[in-house]
């Protein structure tokens, strides 16, 4: 889903990633075997990553509000939210929820955190302020509250103050969601003010997104660097991959999936969807962006599968917008994944949480770059993830997450175009009973 630009110097901004974690990795290996050299790489080297960090939590909430808000003032009127809309909707809910549910099974099941050694976790623990602690005894204590609870808390009392606390987002979600739906039961030309206010703030947050982003390359050096610096523990090593590898089978699952639902409830040959989106999901994994793909997308379902253009023209914009399968499936790997690395203990309400706060997440998440790392910061503070390792989480995630962004952007298209042919099928059969 994510947008890979060249730089001035031509070279890709994946590529740029790449050698980021290269020269990071050079660079923490180096100064673990120097006296001094950990204190350096953590003063004068690693702030480069925690500003990074923090312009990601800056973007997070307007990024999510504005997109979702889009995204379903997109649907045009509630009417359309009944017919095409409602099936649409419920299409990617499903998909969206199951790729939450399997990567949590796997991340469980496989465990990729394991190779972690407990002096490593204990190391990497020892630096977290006293304050936290305090912190995370109130999450407990608020998931000891029970379900209801839960709920009584989604529903904000002040919007400003959920605005201003990253933890707090399915707060602003339901507000998202209940302002969106209002918007789209007003008269059009009473909508039409407020949806050009929000194509405009929707512009101008994927142009801050893009600029945070040009910064990624520095910044993985820098979290890269102070991830080495600071432990030398071959087991982090063995963790990513293991986490890399979780994630691919994840992925897997769901392009298989995929073609035998179109197969089992259309009646479509398996082949025929698969060789129909492939042009598609090879320009998906070369640009990484799947609103860059969408034009080839469209014409793969028109031409190769003869959808409906009507229903083409709605399903696939909607769902490169709110439709993020693979991103929801990373989400949930990743958050559980470094909850086992960093050891913070995640019980069955945390894990429920995370099924909640991916899926409603992915549905915000931007076609832009790294929206899902965004995303992700929210989902790991949505279970009470002490803050000031978000840091080396993210550097952890960051060091495999450039090349998983490829396959991740070819899964996210292949499910919009399997709603895309369900849902033909489904007013298909609507309009032969009718």
């Amino acid at each position: 889903m994510e947008k890979t630009s060249p730089s001035r110097s031509g070279i890709p901004l994946h590529v740029q990633i790449l050698l980021g974690i290269v020269l990071g990795a050079v660079i923490g290996l180096g100064a673990a075997q120097l006296a001094g050299g950990p204190e350096f790489v953590r003063t004068w080297i690693k702030p480069v990553g925690l500003i990074f960090v923090k312009l990601l939590k800056l973007i997070a909430v307007p990024l999510i509000f504005v997109s979702l808000t889009k995204g379903i003032s997109d649907l045009k009127d509630v009417s359309a939210l009944s017919r095409m809309g409602l099936r649409t909707i419920m299409w990617y809910m499903i998909t969206t929820v199951f790729a939450v549910l399997l990567g949590l099974f796997l991340v469980n099941a496989f465990n990729p955190g394991a190779a972690v050694s407990p002096e490593t976790i204990a190391g990497l623990s020892e630096n977290i302020p006293a304050g936290v602690g305090d912190k995370l005894d109130l999450g407990n204590q608020s998931r000891n509250a029970g379900l209801l609870d839960f709920f009584v808390r989604m529903v904000p009392d002040n919007l400003f103050a959920a605005l201003s606390d990253n933890g707090r987002l399915l707060q602003v979600i339901f507000f998202t969601l209940l302002f969106s739906v209002c918007l789209l039961m007003i008269p059009a030309r009473e909508q039409e003010p407020i949806k050009r206010l929000v194509d405009a703030l929707n512009a101008v947050m994927l142009k801050m997104v893009d600029l945070i982003i040009k910064l990624s390359p520095v910044a993985v050096v820098a979290l890269i660097a102070a991830l080495f610096a600071e432990t030398s523990d071959a087991g982090i090593i063995k963790a990513l991959i293991s986490y890399a590898a979780v994630l691919l089978l994840g992925m897997a699952i769901l392009l298989l999936l995929y073609p035998l639902v179109v197969r089992g409830m259309t009646g479509m040959p398996i082949m025929t969807f698969v060789r129909g989106i492939l042009p598609a999901q090879l320009v998906a994994f070369s640009t990484s962006s799947s609103m860059a793909t969408l034009p080839v997308t469209m014409e793969c379902l028109e031409e190769n599968l003869e959808v409906e253009n009507e229903v083409v023209s709605f399903v696939c914009p909607v769902g490169a917008t709110i439709n993020m399968d693979a991103t929801s499936l990373m989400q949930a790997i990743a958050a559980v994944f470094v909850c086992q690395v960093l050891g913070h203990d995640l019980v069955l309400g945390d894990q429920l949480i995370i099924v909640l706060t991916a899926t409603l997440a992915s549905i915000g998440a931007a076609a832009a770059p790294s929206a899902g790392i965004v995303m992700l910061v929210i989902v790991l503070e949505s279970v009470g993830f002490p803050p000031d390792q978000l840091p080396l989480a993210l550097a952890m995630i960051l060091a495999v997450d450039r090349p998983l962004d490829m396959c991740r952007t070819v899964v996210n298209i292949s499910g919009d175009s399997c709603v895309s042919v369900l849902v033909e099928d489904a007013l298909k059969k609507a309009k032969m009973i009718s």
